[in-house]
């Protein structure tokens, strides 16, 4: 099996589908953890926020890399 890091393989496809949906589960996840601030045990709701606010740069940081494979996704290139 062939692996590479670099070039397009016939996953890309799913990988990219997989990519963006993660990207969208970390963006729902900090937003909802920041706007509806809940507190559980010892978990107050600053915790919560700081760990929302952490969740929505996650998902911010991973949509560049979501454009660079959506912009080099040439489909000449698959077989």
């Amino acid at each position: 099996m062939k692996f590479s890091l670099f070039h397009n393989d016939r996953k890309t496809r799913k990988d990219e589908l997989v990519l963006g949906l993660l990207i969208l589960l970390w963006l729902a996840c900090g937003g909802l953890l920041i706007a509806f601030r809940p507190s559980f045990f010892f978990v107050g709701p600053s915790v919560t926020v700081c760990l929302g606010v952490l969740l929505v740069i996650l998902g911010i940081m991973f949509v560049p890399g979501l454009i660079y494979r959506l912009m080099t996704n040439d489909r000449a290139e698959r077989p």
